[in-house]
């Protein structure tokens, strides 16, 4: 699942039903890590052996690295990134900011500002002198001191007091952010410089007139070819996920709450070893799993959780979190445990045309490409359906606009827009998204792209109805 995406698709769905054309730009998605995680062996449906250790911090090197080819992109300026300053008592842990945490390898360390100066090459990294929860015994990761530079391989390392010097110094260039979703300030207050700015950087724009930009997707692109160990986290995300839905899929149920299946999966991550989900569950029954209302979940205190019955299908949309790198994987259910006749013959073709999709996945195919392939399939099966909710279904789903919400997208340490052409290296998931007569068809899984193909790293869920059927006895 990346939101993103899915609200890219929510203004051209929008647009289409209004009778408008837009353009939305994509915006970055702050699924962020964790640090400390049991990691799991052996995952049987019986049982999980797990032994708990701490996830190292990628090399200083690799973090250098990353940090000298983030300057080259913004060569011109600044990118100025904000690890996060929110403590949330509900939730299993500290979530870092994912950009942060990918070029500074600082998990735990809050309200800190990086600083990647383009024109220099240096990187500085601007940290409060009294962390929070220091005096009651928290050790910092980072305090601004005299060796702190060379110890976390950084040019600079300095009390956050000195940033306002350094914007000072910086004022003819460039400032580089990522926006957010949507605005934290009214129109009438909102720094018109830079809308969807955080408001720490609403704060500095008031100070300093930067020309600012929004980085999320370029830093989307220098995110999504992973490194060996970034893909070692990868596979073992995407494993602890395939555990994780089969147990959602065994939870799924007529009678039985969404939230239960939420918890069910919630529950199978960490058993699996994972450090939880790397996104909250989606077990969407019926008229809930019809885009765009599982958009809804997000400002519900009961995040759209209702009863399921027979007959309504389920978006079971999941994904456990390892390493501080996401899983993501998803299939449809039936509620009553089998599909209807028209459900099953429209799920078959749905099906084709998703494998018909993902075997064009290799370096160089463009996400147009794949929607080619996967709209051929479906127009190849008009003639030998037999309901009309197949019939219907292939008619509108051949037609790109009908169906938007169907999407590619990157997964690492968090979701993230897939460019064309793809590259060797990227972890992607294939998320057709559909829907017909009242009913929501949706599929994905996780891909490792390479010159030749792409490796699937999800292996062992079903496809076929009559297997999805038996894996929720």
């Amino acid at each position: 699942m990346y939101v993103p995406a899915l609200v890219a698709g929510l203004l051209a769905w929008s647009a289409v039903a209004h009778g408008q054309v837009v353009t939305s730009r994509m915006v970055t998605a702050q699924r962020a890590p964790s640090r400390t995680l049991v990691r799991g062996q052996h995952l049987e449906q019986s049982t999980v052996q797990t032994a708990s250790i701490t996830a190292p911090p990628p090399a200083d090197s690799v973090l250098r690295e990353r940090r000298r080819r983030a300057a080259q992109v913004f060569h011109d300026g600044i990118l100025l990134l904000r690890a996060r300053r929110v403590f949330d008592d509900a939730a299993d842990g500290y979530r870092q900011d994912a950009s942060f945490f990918y070029f500074t390898g600082l998990a735990n360390t809050s309200g800190a500002f990086l600083a990647i100066d383009g024109r220099s090459g240096d990187s500085w990294l601007f940290l409060e002198p009294d962390p929070p929860f220091r005096r009651a015994g928290l050790t910092p990761e980072a305090v601004p001191a005299p060796d702190a530079a060379a110890r976390l391989g950084f040019e600079h390392v300095v009390d956050w007091a000195e940033l306002a010097d350094f914007l000072s110094h910086h004022i003819d260039g460039p400032l580089y952010f990522e926006a957010l979703p949507g605005s934290e300030m009214p129109p009438t207050v909102e720094n018109p410089a830079a809308k969807h700015a955080p408001v720490w950087l609403q704060a500095i724009l008031g100070r300093w007139s930067f020309t600012t930009t929004d980085a999320g997707g370029q830093i989307d692109s220098l995110m999504s070819v992973q490194s060996a160990d970034e893909r070692a986290a990868l596979r073992a995300a995407a494993t602890a996920t395939v555990f994780a839905i089969k147990a959602g899929m065994r939870a799924i149920r007529p009678g039985v709450h969404q939230r239960a299946v939420e918890a069910a999966v919630e529950n199978a991550c960490w058993t699996a070893g994972a450090h939880g989900s790397s996104f909250w569950p989606w077990a969407m029954a019926g008229a809930n799993a019809i885009m765009p209302r599982p958009f809804i979940s997000f400002a519900l205190y009961d995040h759209l959780d209702t009863v399921m019955h027979a007959g309504e299908l389920v978006r079971l949309d999941i994904g456990c979190e390892w390493d501080h790198y996401g899983g993501d994987l998803g299939r449809t259910m039936p509620v009553s445990g089998h599909y209807t006749n028209e459900q099953r013959e429209t799920w078959t073709v749905f099906v084709a045309a998703y494998q018909a999709g993902a075997r064009t996945l290799r370096a160089g195919v463009s996400v147009d490409d794949v929607f080619a392939a996967w709209r051929a399939e479906l127009l190849r099966h008009r003639a030998s359906v037999h309901s009309l909710l197949a019939q219907h279904a292939i008619d509108t789903w051949s037609t790109r606009a009908n169906v938007p919400f169907w999407q590619i997208h990157t997964m690492n340490l968090r979701a993230g827009h897939a460019y064309s052409p793809l590259k060797a290296g990227t972890t992607l998931n294939f998320e057709p998204i559909a829907a017909v007569d009242g009913q929501a068809f949706f599929l994905e899984d996780m891909y490792l792209i390479t010159d030749t193909g792409a490796e699937l790293l999800t292996p062992g869920v079903p496809y076929t109805a009559a297997d999805l059927e038996r894996a929720m006895q």
